[in-house]
């Protein structure tokens, strides 16, 4: 099979990540995870450095094809559910860049959309993603082919290539305008739908796991989707692999696949949001402290989750305004989330009283000891020292 698709360099501050993935070579590390046999040819751009890099993992299972460019594009995260920091900026690239297509033609091929270039590929299966939130290219404008065609892409990138936000007529614009043969549609946190056509659809289970490393989970998807599909297995099995082999890396940051359905992860599907209020407790008097509740905060409001924060519902104030309107928000709350480092005393007391009105408690803590946070163990509440895996399970606990 024929892999198209980014080489980036990749960096996260918290946790720290330093490392040369990318899309299309995370993509080639999935599928030889699955099966270390697969021949995979894999067109990317890059300049010598990044050329240098891919001939030295080349394998007689695994060969690179580098279309030079003269810079190597950088994703920078603060963690991995920020947006991320593109180095060199996107309006210099769209200056800069006039490099020739790749081009590429084989019987199977999976093409991930890059930022730095085109790619015109013909095939007889081809799984293509866009890649692009803010941008993506439909697969008919690069010139490529396919006689048989599946798009897997997430809502916002389904949203803005269509023009539509009811899913059923996201539906009718790809398979009557991009005559695709399926549509995988990647709902996050809660799984995914296939459809294999535009009025059947089918739900792929989320699986629940002990980590969250959410950076390239699309990239792992996608690839084992691809691999599975072009192997003859039905798209819904295919895409119910492509699942657990995304929770199996996002639990370990590995590429390698535990057997399915072991039992280690439970699988989820997903309704709709639910309107249960969360309460975001936390200190925020330092510009650190606002920082990271804004940051939860956006991230919640992300995931369409409904959340009371006393910062930006309520804010500074004195006693008397501001505990009644605080202590009213978590009396119509169904679960807390507290930031812990530093066991200010407001939040400590907004666990208690959360404690003794029945409501639940997640806690995020990297620096205090066990002996600090033993009350809170003793009661009940999930403490988790990883901000993306405390925000997941934030997530699961109101779904559920």
């Amino acid at each position: 099979m024929i892999i198209v698709g980014g080489t980036y360099d990749e960096v996260c501050f918290e946790p720290k990540w330093d490392y040369k993935f990318g899309s299309g070579l995370r993509g080639a590390f999935t599928v030889q995870g699955i099966n270390k046999a697969e021949k995979v040819d894999f067109y990317s751009f890059g300049n010598k450095n990044t050329k240098s890099y891919l001939e030295l993992l080349e394998t007689d299972s695994f060969k690179s094809f580098v279309y030079n460019i003269n810079f190597s594009i950088r994703f920078e995260y603060d963690f991995p559910l920020s947006v991320p920091h593109i180095y060199p900026r996107l309006d210099i690239l769209s200056q800069d860049i006039r490099q020739l297509d790749i081009e590429a033609k084989e019987e199977n091929i999976l093409y991930y959309g890059m930022l730095e270039g085109n790619a015109c590929i013909h095939g007889n299966k081809v799984v293509y993603d866009p890649q692009s939130p803010a941008n993506p290219k439909t697969f008919s404008s690069t010139g490529s082919s396919a006689k048989e065609l599946a798009i897997v892409l997430n809502l916002s990138e389904a949203k803005l290539l269509s023009g539509e936000n009811d899913l059923n007529l996201i539906a009718d614009y790809f398979f009557n305008k991009e005559k695709v043969a399926l549509l995988i549609l990647k709902m996050g946190a809660k799984g995914a739908f296939v459809y294999t056509s535009a009025s059947n659809r089918e739900s792929i289970p989320v699986y629940k796991t002990n980590e969250v490393w959410p950076i390239g989970s699309g990239d792992v998807f996608a690839a084992s989707f691809a691999y599975y599909w072009f192997h003859g297995v039905t798209p819904v099995d295919a895409a119910k692999y492509a699942s657990w082999n995304t929770a199996c890396y996002c639990n370990s940051k590995s590429y390698t696949f535990k057997e399915f359905e072991n039992g280690e992860f439970e699988p989820l599907v997903l309704g709709e949001i639910p309107l249960n209020q969360i309460y975001l407790a936390g200190p925020f008097f330092t510009f650190t402290q606002r920082w990271l509740v804004n940051q939860v905060y956006m991230c919640m409001k992300g995931m369409n989750l409904n959340v009371f924060s006393p910062w930006h519902d309520v804010g500074h104030g004195e006693a008397s305004f501001v505990v009644p309107l605080d202590l009213d928000g978590l009396d119509k709350s169904v679960l807390i989330f507290a930031i812990l480092d530093g066991l200010d005393s407001g939040t400590l007391f907004e666990l208690g009283y959360a404690n003794a009105k029945g409501i639940k408690s997640i806690g995020y803590v990297e620096n205090e000891s066990s002996e600090d946070v033993k009350m809170l163990v003793g009661t009940n509440c999930i403490l988790e020292n990883d901000l993306t895996t405390a925000i997941y399970k934030t997530l699961w606990a109101i779904m559920e």
